[in-house]
C-alpha cells in the first residue's frame, strides 16, 4: 500500500465515523473509561495520526483494550495472535539519518576510543515505513488490561498547574461562553461554579488553552478566521483532537458536546483534502506536548498518564508512576541576532530570559528556523579565542572540563583533579561583555584566580554574541537532558530493588546511634553496583546494609542511601539527591517540620520531640529540601535543625552557614545543638548520646519558643508600621503558634 492509498483509506474511515458520530474525538468518556493506544512492550504511546487511527479501528471493531503491538512483540511476551485476525497498518516517517562526521579536510572524525563520530543530517526527501500492529483483544495468552484513573485531587492538581504555569491571561465571566480571543491573547471562561464537575471545568479550560498555543508567539498557527468559516473549523479540529489527548494524559475525561456543530465542516474539509486529518493530528500532538511541558516547569518528572497498576501501592512497596527518560520540554536554542528577533518570533521562536537566548519550543517546525540553529563544532578552531583561553586557564587550575566553558556570567560547579563521583570542588564564572574576564576557584587546593584575557580584544558581532548564547544554552540543556536520563534510569533500578527488600528492624549502625528504623529497609540481595559512563562499576551497597529512601515532595522514589555497620554512606551512581529527602512522621499532623542533615540526627529529633522530620542527607541539600517543602506546605513553619561545627571558626562552620542560607530562602528558623566549650560532637544525635534526651528536648523547646516569640514580635512591629500609615494588618495565625504542640515530654 503506497502512501496515497493509505491516506485515502484512513480519511475515508474517519469521514464515515464523523457522519455516524463515532469518530474518536467526538465520543464523550469519563475519567478512566478510555485510554489512548500504547505499546506495552516499549511503554510508549502511539502519537498523532497513528493514535487516532488505532482508536478509530478499535471503535470500529469493538476492541476494549488500548494495547497494540507487532506480531514479533506479541511473541516476545508469550502472546499469540488468534487465527484469522487481521492487523492494522500504521505509518512512521524518517526525517533525518546519521552519517559519519568529517573534518574540514573531509577526513572521518573519531572519538577517543577510535570509533567513528556520527552526525545527524536532515533528509531532503523523508522516508515512510509501514508497520502492522494487533490489538491485545486479538491475542491469547496475555493478561487482561486493568485501568486506573488518577485520583481526583491529583489530576486536578496537574491541570491547575498547567493553567498556572502557562501564565495565560484567563478571565472568568458569568454566562455560558468559553472562547480564546487571538487579538487580545486572552481566554474567557464561565465561572468555575457553573461547571457540573471539576473535570468538566478543566477539560473546557484546556481546550481553550489549546487554541491559545496557536498564537504567533507560541506555535504560530493561522487563527485569523471568522466564526463559522472553514479555517475556523480546522482550528477547532486541532483543539478538539488535542483535548482528547490531554483528557487521556490527565485522566480528566473528554466532553466534546460543545463542538459537535463543526462535524459537517470537518467532513467537508476531509473530503476535499484527505491529508487534512493528518496535518490536524500532527498539530494536535504539538499542542499536547506544548501544554504538557508546563507540568514540568517546577521539576515534575513523573508521567501524567497512569498506566495499568502504576499508581497502585501494593503491600507497602513504593510503586510510583513511570519516570520519563527525557526532559519534558525539548528546546532547541537558536543563534538569533537582536536585529532578526522579530523575524524569528514570527516563526514561533520564544525568548528564554534566564539563558538570554531564543529557542524553538518542543513540537515547533524547525525548518523556518534552520538558519539560526547552532551546528555542532567539528574542531576547537571554531572557538572564539577568549573562550578557548579561559578553558586553558580552567584546566591549568585543575578544573576538569568535558566541554567548553559557558561564559554567560553565571557561576558553575565542576569537578577537579582528585574529586570523588559526588564531589564538585571547582567553580568558575566567565564574562564576554566588554573585556573578557573570569573567576576560577579550586576548593580542594585553595587556589583562587581572577582571570583576564590577555589577547587583543575585538568587539564581538551580534551574530557571534547570539551564537555564544545559543551554544551555552544548548550545552546546558544537553547536560540536563543527560542528567535527567541517568537519574530516571537509576530511579527505575533503585525502585525495582527497593520493592524486593524487607523492612529493617535492628542494625549495628542504628544501635550505635541509639535510634530506631523509621521506614528503612535491609539489603538482602548482596553487592549492588551501578554502571558508570566509562564502563566501570560503582559499588553502592553490600549485604546487610541499611537503605534509606530518597523521595521528592510528591512522594516519587529517586534514590536511596546505603549505610554499613561502621556508618560509611553511599548513594547509587547517577541517582538524584537534590531536593530529595526521607520523611519521619506525618507532615499533615503538625504545624512544624524539622529539616536535618543525616538520618541519625533526624531520627533523634523525631523520637524526642514527636515532630515530623525531613532528612536532607547533607548540608548542601538543606536549601533545596526547604524550598520543596515550602512550596508543598506553605502554611507550615520550617526549622533547619542543622549540624553545629562549633569547634571551627564561624566562617568555617558549614552546618551553621548552610542552615542559615536555607532558612533565609524560606523564611524559616535555625535550630543548632549547643555544646560546651571543648566538647566533642557536632549534631543533635551527638548531643543526645553525650547529654541524654532531656537535654535535646530542652534545647528544642527553647529554640521553638524563641522562634515563635520573634515571629510575634516581627508581626507586631509590622502591624505598628502599617498603623502609622493608616492601615491595619491581621496577624498571620497560620504561622503564629503559642505552644510547642507535638512535643513529647
Amino acid at each position: 500500500m503506497n502512501n496515497h492509498e493509505y491516506v485515502d483509506q484512513v480519511a475515508s474511515r474517519i469521514i464515515e465515523q464523523l457522519k455516524t458520530g463515532t469518530a474518536p474525538w467526538i465520543k464523550p468518556w469519563e475519567p478512566g473509561q478510555r485510554s489512548m493506544p500504547y505499546n506495552p512492550t516499549t511503554g510508549n504511546d502511539y502519537k498523532g495520526m497513528n493514535a487516532l487511527w488505532l482508536m478509530s479501528q478499535a471503535d470500529n471493531r469493538g476492541y476494549q483494550d488500548s494495547r497494540w503491538m507487532t506480531f514479533k512483540q506479541a511473541s516476545q511476551v508469550d502472546a499469540r495472535i488468534n487465527k484469522g485476525e487481521k492487523g492494522t497498518t500504521i505509518q512512521y516517517w524518517q526525517w533525518d539519518k546519521q552519517v559519519p562526521a568529517t573534518d574540514a579536510e573531509g577526513k572521518p572524525l573519531k572519538d577517543p576510543d577510535g570509533k567513528p563520530v556520527l552526525a545527524t543530517v536532515r533528509l531532503q526527501v523523508p522516508r515512510c515505513f509501514n508497520a502492522t500492529v494487533f490489538n491485545a483483544s486479538q491475542m491469547s495468552g496475555i493478561e487482561p488490561e486493568t485501568r486506573s484513573a488518577l485520583p481526583a485531587w491529583e489530576r486536578h492538581e496537574q491541570a491547575e498547574r498547567i493553567l498556572s504555569q502557562s501564565e495565560a491571561d484567563i478571565q472568568f465571566q458569568a454566562g455560558n461562553r468559553a472562547f480564546y480571543q487571538p487579538r487580545t491573547d486572552r481566554i474567557v471562561l464561565p465561572e468555575r461554579g457553573q461547571f457540573p464537575t471539576a473535570d468538566n471545568f478543566y477539560a473546557t479550560a484546556l481546550h481553550e488553552l489549546g487554541h491559545w498555543t496557536g498564537h504567533e508567539s507560541r506555535l504560530n498557527r493561522d487563527l485569523v478566521h471568522p466564526f463559522g468559516s472553514d479555517g475556523y473549523a480546522k482550528e477547532e479540529l486541532r483543539a478538539e483532537i488535542s483535548s482528547l489527548m490531554l483528557g487521556d494524559r490527565l485522566s480528566i475525561g473528554h466532553d466534546p458536546s460543545q463542538h459537535v456543530a463543526y462535524i459537517g465542516s470537518w467532513v467537508k474539509a476531509l473530503e476535499e483534502d484527505p491529508y487534512e486529518i493528518f496535518r490536524a493530528a500532527s498539530d494536535a500532538e504539538k499542542i499536547q506536548r506544548f501544554v504538557l511541558a508546563f507540568t514540568q516547569e517546577q521539576g515534575q518528572t513523573h508521567e501524567l498518564a497512569g498506566r495499568p497498576d502504576e499508581s497502585v501501592n501494593r503491600g507497602g512497596t513504593i510503586d510510583m508512576p513511570k519516570i520519563p527518560q527525557t526532559m519534558a520540554s525539548e528546546r532547541v536554542y537558536l543563534a538569533v541576532p537582536y536585529s532578526e528577533k522579530e523575524e524569528a518570533k514570527k516563526h514561533g521562536a520564544q525568548y528564554d530570559r534566564q539563558a538570554k537566548c531564543w529557542y524553538a519550543p518542543s513540537g515547533l517546525d524547525l525548518d523556518p528556523l534552520s538558519r539560526w540553529q547552532v551546528e555542532p563544532k567539528q574542531n576547537q578552531s571554531d572557538q572564539i579565542e577568549p573562550v578557548e583561553a579561559f578553558a586553558n586557564a580552567l584546566q591549568a587550575a585543575g578544573l576538569i572540563m568535558d566541554s567548553s566553558p559557558i561564559m554567560n556570567g553565571k557561576l558553575y560547579r565542576v569537578k577537579v583533579q582528585g574529586d570523588t563521583q559526588q564531589q564538585k570542588s571547582g567553580a568558575y564564572a566567565g564574562f564576554l561583555d566588554g573585556h573578557p574576564a573570569g573567576f576560577i576557584q579550586n576548593y580542594k587546593t585553595g587556589q583562587k584566580t581572577n582571570w583576564k584575557y590577555e589577547g587583543a580584544v575585538t568587539t564581538l558581532s551580534e551574530a557571534d554574541k547570539a551564537r555564544l548564547a545559543a551554544e551555552a544554552a544548548q550545552k546546558q540543556a544537553l547536560r540536563e537532558l543527560e542528567t535527567n536520563r541517568r537519574q530516571a534510569q537509576t530511579a527505575d533500578q533503585v525502585r525495582e530493588i527497593w520493592n524486593t527488600l524487607n523492612p529493617a528492624d535492628q542494625h549495628p549502625y542504628l544501635s550505635s546511634k541509639g535510634v530506631a528504623a523509621h521506614g528503612l529497609r535491609l539489603n538482602t540481595q548482596g553487592a549492588l553496583a551501578f554502571s558508570k559512563p566509562d564502563g566501570t562499576s560503582h559499588h553502592w551497597s553490600g549485604l546487610g546494609q541499611l537503605l534509606i529512601p530518597v523521595q521528592d515532595a510528591e512522594g516519587v522514589l529517586w534514590s536511596a542511601q546505603s549505610i554499613d555497620a561502621q556508618g560509611q554512606k553511599s548513594f547509587p551512581f547517577g541517582g538524584k539527591l537534590q531536593g530529595g529527602f526521607h520523611t519521619l512522621g506525618q507532615f499533615n499532623g503538625s504545624d512544624k517540620i524539622l529539616i536535618t542533615e543525616g538520618y541519625a540526627t533526624g531520627a533523634t529529633l523525631h523520637e524526642v520531640s514527636g515532630l515530623p522530620v525531613a532528612v536532607a542527607f547533607n548540608a548542601g541539600n538543606l536549601a533545596p529540601v526547604a524550598q520543596a517543602l515550602k512550596a508543598k506546605h506553605p502554611e507550615k513553619m520550617l526549622f533547619l535543625a542543622g549540624d553545629n561545627d562549633h569547634h571551627k571558626p564561624k566562617e568555617q562552620n558549614v552546618g551553621l552557614q548552610k542552615a542559615q542560607e536555607a532558612a533565609q530562602l524560606v523564611k524559616g528558623n535555625v535550630l543548632l545543638p549547643q555544646f560546651e566549650k571543648g566538647a566533642c560532637g557536632t549534631d543533635w544525635n551527638d548531643l543526645c548520646l553525650a547529654k541524654g534526651k532531656d537535654e535535646v528536648l530542652s534545647q528544642i523547646q527553647s529554640g521553638l519558643k524563641a522562634s515563635e516569640t520573634k515571629l510575634l514580635a516581627d508581626q507586631l512591629t509590622l502591624k505598628q508600621q502599617q498603623a502609622l500609615k493608616g492601615t491595619t494588618l491581621k496577624p498571620d495565625k497560620s504561622l503564629v503558634q503559642t505552644g510547642s504542640r507535638g512535643l513529647s515530654r
